[in-house]
């Protein structure tokens, strides 16, 4: 696997465990602790204000059951850490763009000036392939 693609998926997945946390969140779902509940003092009134907000607080139960959340939040992280031993797996691959990266794009140009009969000097500089990388194509492909 490309590692720039692997990096993508680690993104992705983050801003997925991001989400979920904001859904949590959202939903009133996280481990607080209990706010303390502090006595009101005894005005007229202040009963009814104090169940009000007693009413608010009590919010529905939310439509995903949190076990469910929960377990998409352990595949998530599960996911994650197989994206990220796959990369660790292959660091030796290069990614497209990356300074020395040889493409196929590079490599059919390189084909193409070998052919032509061009030195490998001006094929490295040409295409940005070292120039041993260069010497061999210019011998398998130079015209005999």
């Amino acid at each position: 696997m490309n590692p720039a693609i692997g990096y993508v998926l680690i993104a992705l997945a983050v801003l997925n465990l991001v989400g979920l946390l904001l859904l949590f969140r959202r939903l009133g779902l996280t481990p607080s602790a209990a706010p303390a509940e502090t006595p009101v003092a005894p005005v007229k009134g202040a009963a009814t204000a104090y169940e009000d907000i007693r009413d608010i607080r009590d919010e529905p139960t939310p439509a995903v059951p949190p076990d469910a959340l929960a377990a998409m939040l352990r595949r998530l992280e599960n996911r994650l850490g197989d994206i990220e031993d796959q990369v660790r797996r292959n660091p030796a691959m290069t990614v497209a763009g990356e300074p020395g990266a040889a493409t196929d794009r590079a490599l059919a140009l390189a084909q193409r000036l070998a052919r032509q009969g061009a030195s490998a000097k001006d094929i490295s500089e040409t295409c940005g392939i070292s120039l041993t990388e260069a010497e061999l194509l210019q011998r398998l492909h130079a015209p005999r």
